[in-house]
């Protein structure tokens, strides 16, 4: 090794509550090449070191009764180098060279894999819709990946290669869970006061937060009940038993005390909506632009309820109703 280095490693002995017992030494460098700096520090413990080509540049340290350890540490940082260790051989090379070979792995890898031969794979599905599965499977695909729904069997046609393909398996047999369904049934009435308070509901609205339970009516943040009146006026929504609301409106109708409106059954999945409507469609008369002429446009006029159930734990539903009556208004004539 060259002599013209400043350069002086004095080995000491062994200094007690070293870290893991290491040698320290005493290193004074004065504008030393890196490289030979790192060779003299292998040297010296005994250590398998190749240092990178594009490893330049010079440094000056003075360090004394340092850990071998830290000392190379302090070496590899003052230079700006990575170092890596691989079984019993140490690595040295610059931060540019290390991130431009970790492309280049990667580089490799990535051709490696699209080199892999494509494989095929069927997933029956039992609960899911495989159509609506396929739209969001695609974002677990390869660049060379496909994912199809065949809608007549219910299936999910996957064609990925193997390192994509055991996951999008295992991703579609996860979806496919049953939904809860809950069936739904409905009573639309016209009724007055004193029929309703036959039926044991008090049509109030109570307090916000409050818990509706079997004779109350479900609870909302202001009073917006319908005054006492003769006849039925907008919709209110309550909760008795079931069984016994059906026996009190038959007895009631039988009284002609009662109009039943309508008595929808709805089967609706988890939030999914779910409606039924009666009426009919009423056509008027439109007058489009400057020159007068009208055409005929239809609107419903119909009676309708749309609900979204949220199956919950426990047997519990939340229900979101939409109730939606829309009537024919008066016909006006312009002379």
């Amino acid at each position: 090794m060259m002599r013209w280095i400043s350069l002086l490693l004095l080995l000491l002995p062994l200094a007690a509550g070293a870290a893991r017992n290491e040698k320290t030494i005493s290193l004074v460098v004065d504008d030393a090449p890196v490289a030979h700096v790192l060779q003299a520090l292998a040297e010296m413990n005994h250590k398998n070191l190749v240092v990178a080509p594009d490893v330049s540049g010079t440094l000056s340290l003075h360090l004394q009764t340092v850990p071998w350890t830290q000392a190379l540490r302090a070496v590899a940082d003052s230079a700006g180098l990575s170092l890596q260790q691989q079984g019993t051989v140490i690595y040295a090379h610059t931060q540019a060279w290390q991130k431009a070979n970790q492309a280049q792995r990667e580089a490799e890898q990535e051709k490696r894999l699209q080199n892999l031969p494509l494989q095929a794979e069927n997933v029956t599905l039992h609960y899911a819709d495989a159509e609506e599965l396929a739209k969001t499977g695609g974002k677990l695909l390869s660049a060379r990946g496909h994912l199809m729904a065949d809608k007549r069997t219910n299936r999910l046609l996957i064609r990925d290669d193997a390192r994509h393909l055991p996951a999008l398996k295992a991703w579609a047999q996860e979806m496919d869970l049953p939904v809860g369904q809950v069936e739904l049934a409905a009573h639309i009435v016209s009724m007055s006061e004193t029929s309703l308070r036959e039926l044991g509901v008090k049509w109030r609205l109570a307090e916000a937060g409050g818990s509706p339970g079997s004779g109350q009516i479900t609870t909302l943040s202001s009073d917006m009940s319908v005054n006492d009146a003769s006849t039925r006026a907008g919709f209110n929504i309550g909760k008795i038993n079931g069984r016994l609301l059906e026996l009190e409106l038959s007895a009631l109708e039988r009284k002609q005390q009662v109009d039943i409106i309508a008595s929808p059954r709805l089967l609706a999945s988890h939030m999914q909506p779910a409606s039924i409507k009666q009426g009919s469609e009423i056509p008027y008369q439109v007058s489009s632009g400057e020159s007068g002429a009208t055409s005929v446009e239809f609107k419903e006029a119909v009676l309708g309820m749309e609900v979204t159930p949220t199956v919950l734990q426990q047997g519990r539903v939340r229900l979101k109703l939409r109730i939606s009556e829309n009537t024919p208004g008066q016909v006006l004539k312009q002379d």
